[in-house]
């Protein structure tokens, strides 16, 4: 059953065991019934309310990474654009230094200057809005992140049209409709990923993720641009890395999976599994992993997971 235009608010319990969720929409309020939960709200709301243990943000101090809105221009001459794709790169424009021009030019917190090319004729895709202090399992925070991030969008287009060239006639045509969060609740899990695991391009015994590749991008808590932890440009690890079946087991609670950003890892770990092409592999992990929980009447703790890597290899994934 799919179900559109609902949210999830309540886990339902028996003890320790999850049995399903309440649910909040335009028809009322409603309790689903599941054999398995997954858990991919990305803040992990249903993992919270289960009583799965987590802790927010970085480790040493809670803070997260900011909030952004992403949003395209039109009108712009690609010919004579220029499109830093990462905070570590750079243009020399007529003005001088692409990077610091937005440092000068832009209002705190927001001032890189991140755009890429689309697939439409003259579109460019602008990453910049830029809010940080901002705790996205918060509605009153995610509300002052939305207004600050549409605020900071004048400015920016402003900027990119006194100072970049091809973009002197650009105009906004589109932005995100919700607030982009990087960064909320870490839960614990019978596996952690590390830092150190990504490292070394670790191979876990009990994989289901294979091959996932990024770089530790840390976006700046408390400023704009990459935090001085990050490695973007100059990250070393290009073997790809595996996550383990463990890590999307939670701590306390049975029937349940974590998926996508919420799953059981260190806070420089997720910088780089956060990403949508690795989240969308952790999905059909635990796709399979649930189903088979479903049919087999086992719970995620106890499922084999050789019979998960299995699947996972009759579908062409392989460590």
């Amino acid at each position: 059953m799919l179900r559109l235009y609902t949210f999830a608010c309540e886990a339902i319990m028996e003890g320790n065991t999850i049995t399903g969720a309440i649910i909040e929409s335009k028809s009322g309020r409603e309790a689903i019934k599941a054999k398995i939960v997954i858990d991919a709200t990305g803040d992990g709301d249903i993992a919270a309310k289960a009583g799965v243990p987590y802790f927010m943000g970085r480790e040493s101090d809670g803070k997260m990474q900011p909030a952004s809105i992403m949003f395209k221009v039109a009108g712009v001459d690609v010919e004579r654009g220029v499109f830093p794709g990462g905070f570590e790169e750079t243009f020399q424009i007529p003005a001088g230094d692409i990077q610091e021009l937005g440092r000068e030019h832009i209002s705190k917190p927001a001032g890189h200057v991140l755009l890429y090319k689309t697939t439409l004729p003259g579109v460019v895709t602008c990453n910049m809005t830029n809010c940080i202090g901002i705790d996205g399992t918060n509605t009153d925070d995610l509300t002052e992140a939305t207004i600050v991030c549409r605020e900071q969008m004048d400015e920016i287009i402003e900027f990119l049209r006194g100072f970049v060239p091809g973009f002197e006639n650009c105009y906004l045509i589109s932005s995100a409709s919700l607030i982009g969060v990087r960064e909320t609740r870490h839960f614990k899990g019978e596996a952690t990923i590390t830092e150190q695991d990504i490292l070394e391009a670790r191979i876990f015994d009990d994989w289901v993720v294979t091959k996932a590749s990024f770089n530790f991008d840390v976006h700046n808590l408390t400023g704009d641009g990459l935090d001085e932890t990050g490695a973007q440009k100059e990250f070393k690890q290009k073997k790809g890395y595996t996550i383990p079946y463990g890590a999307f087991v939670p701590l306390k609670i049975d029937n349940l999976y974590l998926a996508g950003r919420n799953i059981s890892g260190t806070h420089m770990a997720h910088s780089n599994y956060r990403v949508m092409p690795i989240c969308a592999n952790m999905g059909q992990a635990v796709g399979i992993a649930a189903a088979m929980c479903a049919a087999c009447e086992t719970t995620p703790r106890q499922l084999d997971v050789k019979n998960v890597q299995k699947r996972l290899m009759e579908l062409g994934v392989n460590p």
